[in-house]
């Protein structure tokens, strides 16, 4: 079977365990900006881009560190550039910019059109920032600009909003990181702001910073995971019913759009929660294939492709088992073998991923 299909990082049973991913989507942030702001925060909350993502922290749904670190393991190493494949109980199913969009809603498209770049100066704070190339980050937003923001004129106090949902949640870095003056550009003009790709931009950042993870997962006890992670999770937890139900509960059953609004709770799943799911899995669900209309009713929806993906037949042959209705359960998956420094047999266990 050797390069007939993509092989897997680690053998199934020997993913390691970790003691803590630092994910850079900084709710506590939010919920700061939304004390602090409270008219000008439920103004975005009511807004049709970010709204449904702040949803996520209405709803109370937890970050499960656990549930991402388990899917870090399971990946398959396939030469897509814009799509990922995992396994689960040798299962197939693919996160890419299709899955993105059902559970975020954001614009995928490019406008070629739009001009993003130019900015209107109407002499408030933003504009002042942007003409002397402030350094601001998460820091002087908590530290500082929520401390005099009540100064300034209710326009410039929902574009902080809006910045801190942008750089604490959607494209999430560190805290010290500055934001791009492209974000703060953005945000002087909400139509434009409406208009710009942020599916694609939160998802490439999301893709880039698994990767970079995967790297050296096998060795790492801890390690840090930007952009918009909980969509990562949201989309497990759609595509394995199960793993859902273990750390939430939908609120409407069939909401197929903007899934991320639709989760809420805190349930804490275990490492060996996910390992005894997994290994008695015989009659469980896993859709390989979500979308903003069903699951499973779309496979590769060209609306989604990009010009630049490389092409490898080792998924398309996947796909066709798929829609075969292939038994995995026998299927003989290989395992890329990992450098000779890296020893698993070292690796550091423990609970407290949250």
């Amino acid at each position: 079977m050797a390069h007939q299909f993509p092989k897997r990082i680690l053998q199934e049973g020997d993913e390691t365990q970790i003691d803590k991913i630092n994910n850079t989507c900084r709710r506590t942030l939010l919920e700061a900006v939304k004390v602090a702001l409270n008219d000008e925060y439920e103004e975005v909350l009511k807004a049709p881009v970010f709204g449904p993502l702040l949803a996520i922290i209405e709803n109370k749904l937890i970050y499960s560190g656990k549930i991402i670190h388990s899917f870090m393991c399971k990946q398959l190493r396939v030469s897509k550039l814009h799509e990922l494949w995992f396994l689960f109980a040798k299962r197939p199913l693919r996160f890419s910019m299709q899955e993105f969009y059902a559970v975020t809603g954001l614009k995928y498209k490019e406008e070629p059109d739009v001009d993003f770049i130019n900015w209107k100066n109407d002499k408030g704070f933003w504009s002042n920032a942007l003409k002397t190339n402030a350094k601001i980050n998460l820091y002087t937003i908590r530290d500082e600009l929520l401390k005099i923001c009540n100064e300034w004129t209710y326009v410039d106090r929902v574009r902080l909003v809006y910045l801190s949902i942008i750089r604490s949640f959607l494209m999430a870095k560190d805290w010290k990181v500055y934001i791009p003056q492209e974000y703060i550009r953005l945000v002087m003009d909400f139509e434009k702001l409406r208009m710009y790709p942020w599916g694609l931009r939160a998802y490439d950042e999301l893709i880039a910073s698994i990767l970079r993870v995967r790297e050296d997962v096998h060795t790492k006890n801890s390690y840090v995971l930007d952009g918009f992670s909980y969509a990562f999770q949201i989309w497990i937890m759609e595509a394995i019913p199960d793993i859902g139900s273990m750390v939430g509960k939908k609120i409407k059953t069939n909401m197929k759009k903007m899934r991320c609004r639709n989760w809420k709770g805190s349930g804490k799943v275990s490492y060996q929660d996910l390992t005894s799911l997994e290994s008695h899995f015989d009659k469980g669900e896993v859709l390989a294939f979500i979308s903003s209309t069903g699951d499973f009713d779309v496979i590769d929806n060209t609306e989604f492709v990009r010009e630049d993906e490389k092409k490898d037949e080792r998924v398309g042959r996947i796909v066709e088992l798929i829609n075969a209705k292939q038994d995995w359960k026998q299927f003989d998956w290989e395992v890329e073998a990992l450098p000779a420094h890296m020893d698993l047999s070292d690796s550091e266990q423990d609970e407290d991923v949250t």
